[in-house]
């Protein structure tokens, strides 16, 4: 018998989740007098972390924002978020995720080594699964996580869930799929300040799958498509102020 799941985002919002990114790319060209309000930046080094299927140019325009507001903003170097061989289960996109992460700890580290500063991360989507793992795992190393559009809870309240179980060709019946190690993680105790960014209007990742459900992380709304996170302007000034927090 198949186990009660989160239902994934309404249709009308991942069908014109297109139309809504460029719109928002467009409006942040216009936003200069928005983000002129925000504290500028202290300098400290943060680390961009892209979603699956990403690479560091998905999310190039918010670190050339970061740089130009007073931050060392950094890509994560590893190339794209998307493994070299077929997933046929839970299991093996956790695997994927675990070496992701191990990677992403060692550019973490050398930034870290670098500048001797703590590193704030931005991780957008799958990318703020790891972001969210390395703040727990070296919080020596991090200052701060920010998740843009993160899917924290049970992947299958996702748009993306029956996409990529065709695309692999999965063969696991769904009742199979276990998905308890997936978000072991994310209920463990917060060791640095979180904040998750999420969208009502996310036609990819459902609101209730975005929650990170801990009451020492900070949660804030934001009407955005999922592939507009990283070129939304109303993103872009929760972010700034965020960043200024800590």
């Amino acid at each position: 018998m198949n186990q009660p799941h989160p239902e994934p985002p309404e249709l009308w919002h991942s069908l014109t989740e297109v139309a809504r990114a460029l719109l928002e790319s467009q409006q942040l060209l216009l936003a200069r007098p928005l983000l002129r309000r925000i504290p500028r930046g202290d300098g400290h080094p943060v680390m961009t972390l892209p979603g699956f299927g990403g690479a560091d140019g998905c999310m190039a325009p918010l670190r050339v924002w970061l740089k130009r507001w007073g931050y060392d903003a950094r890509p994560w170097n590893l190339g794209r978020n998307f493994p070299k061989y077929r997933m046929t289960s839970l299991d093996a996109a956790t695997h994927f995720r675990e070496k992701m992460v191990m990677r992403a700890g060692r550019e973490l580290e050398k930034i870290y080594r670098e500048t001797g500063q703590k590193v704030s991360l931005i991780g957008w989507s799958m990318g703020g699964l790891y972001a969210h793992e390395l703040g727990q795992q070296h919080p020596e190393w991090v200052r701060q996580v920010i998740t843009l559009g993160t899917p924290h809870g049970d992947p299958r309240g996702t748009a993306a869930w029956d996409v990529m179980r065709k695309l692999y060709n999965s063969e696991v019946p769904e009742d199979m799929q276990d998905v308890t190690g997936w978000v072991a993680t994310n209920s463990e105790t917060v060791e640095v300040p979180v904040t998750v960014i999420f969208s009502p209007t996310d036609g990819i990742v459902s609101q209730e799958v975005a929650m990170l459900r801990h009451a020492d992380v900070n949660h804030l709304a934001v009407n955005s498509s999922h592939l507009g996170f990283a070129l939304n302007p109303r993103v872009y000034r929760l972010i700034g102020k965020q960043l200024a927090r800590f």
